[in-house]
């Protein structure tokens, strides 16, 4: 016997499904026929989707058609397939117009994770290592992210995580890192010295949806003996453009 929980899913895919099949338009007593769903089970389930926003009623009608939440719900997912893709072209930039290495970080929560890199011709240079995961309170990339957080994802995210130093730059407390980070940045970019890894300072700019909620970040990593005030001055204005045109390039999707 189906398990009520996996059932009760099959049925929003389905009401979901039978939409996008007719046209975006159904009736109860449609739905009910069509996919043999008791009316009063329907019923319960179609309030719950409208109240999520996956539906809207058009009271007129007495339809049911796809709402906000679903048509949102399928933006991110293209955003999520393409968005390597564009990166990838803005990586390639960043690291010509900088001379050095270039990474794109994906966001997963509680910490961030190098997806692409971009690695500079420097015989001394940072290596770009694909799918390495750093904390989101040290690494520029991640210091990014959480600046950009609501605020109670922020308090979430200090009481779950355990703080250690990585060097002896690293913030170890809630309130320093907060602190640090507020400093750190500017205009958007978030600069970090040497906080996660010795002699590397690393640049990073968010990488944010329609609602805000970032997907991930773009960083650009010097060691630290080549770091000077044009350069820095260089990377922030690189990464602005470069997240301008990942922008542009979401919002065609």
């Amino acid at each position: 016997m189906m398990d009520s929980a996996i059932k009760s899913a099959d049925r929003v895919l389905d009401v979901l499904e039978l939409l996008c099949r007719r046209g975006n338009s159904a009736s109860h007593s449609e739905i009910a026929y069509t996919l043999d769903i008791p009316k009063s089970s329907l019923s319960a389930l179609l309030k719950n989707l409208v109240n999520r926003n996956y539906l809207e009623k058009n009271l007129s009608a007495n339809t049911y058609h796809l709402g906000a939440a679903f048509f949102a719900l399928s933006k991110q997912g293209k955003t999520a397939k393409n968005i390597l893709k564009i990166a990838k072209i803005q990586l390639g930039w960043l690291t010509e117009k900088t001379k050095e290495a270039s990474a794109f970080y994906l966001f997963k929560g509680d910490h961030i994770e190098r997806v692409l890199g971009e690695e500079a011709s420097y015989p001394l240079s940072y290596r770009m290592t694909p799918n390495v995961q750093f904390t989101l309170y040290a690494a520029a990339a991640g210091k990014a992210i959480l600046n950009c957080l609501s605020e109670s994802e922020k308090v979430t995210y200090f009481k779950k995580t355990p703080i250690k130093a990585l060097t002896n730059q690293t913030a170890t407390t809630e309130a320093a890192i907060r602190k640090k980070i507020m400093v750190d940045t500017k205009n958007n970019v978030t600069i970090s010295y040497g906080e996660n890894s010795v002699g590397v300072i690393a640049l990073a700019i968010p990488i944010l949806r329609e609602d805000q909620a970032p997907i991930g970040a773009l960083s650009i990593v010097v060691p630290e003996v080549r770091f000077n005030t044009n350069l820095e001055k260089l990377c922030r204005e690189s990464l602005i453009t470069a997240a301008k045109k990942v922008d542009y390039e979401l919002q065609t999707i």
